[in-house]
């Protein structure tokens, strides 16, 4: 069977989903890669994380963790204390408002997440829980079945503009 026609209609819908700014994906994001992930992630470290750590973990630049720390601690949800072990370093701790909200968070994308199954049904629901299931396990770059990320266009570097 070719593939192809099937591929380019996944990419339409996900295409039109993200241009109609679709409520799962953006939840999602927030839970992969944003302030929810990394409250999610300090909630499981008892001695803190490392800003390093944080973007190892969520797959993130150092300055997209900058970014979500600042604004973790600003609203109280996170702190940062020097390492015990060495001062120049800082470890970063989740509060107990960041952890009410992290579940506060997870019970609304829970909820959200229930009522599209209930509409899609039971077969249709099983069938799709388990095929991202697998998608997401093929997708591990780990996995060697999909190509590495292509490069930048033009020789640039990311964030970079050619000159």
């Amino acid at each position: 069977m070719n593939y192809e026609p099937l591929a380019q209609e996944l990419i339409n819908s996900l295409l039109l989903s993200e241009m109609r700014g679709s409520l799962v994906q953006k939840q999602l994001a927030e839970l992969a890669h944003g302030e929810l992930a990394a409250l999610n992630y300090l909630g499981l470290q008892k001695d803190g994380a490392s800003p390093k750590e944080l973007s190892r973990q969520l797959m993130v630049n150092t300055s997209r963790v900058a970014a979500i720390l600042n604004s973790l601690v600003k609203k109280g949800y996170a702190v940062r204390r020097a390492d015990p072990d060495d001062g120049r370093m800082l470890q970063v701790f989740i509060t107990d408002s960041g952890r009410q909200y992290a579940q506060e968070k997870r019970a609304f994308y829970l909820s959200c997440c229930t009522m599209l199954l209930e509409q899609l049904g039971e077969e249709d629901a099983a069938s799709y829980v388990r095929i991202a299931g697998r998608i997401a396990a093929l997708s591990d770059p780990e996995s060697g079945v999909l190509p590495a990320p292509c490069p930048p266009q033009g020789g640039q570097k990311r964030g970079k503009k050619a000159v």
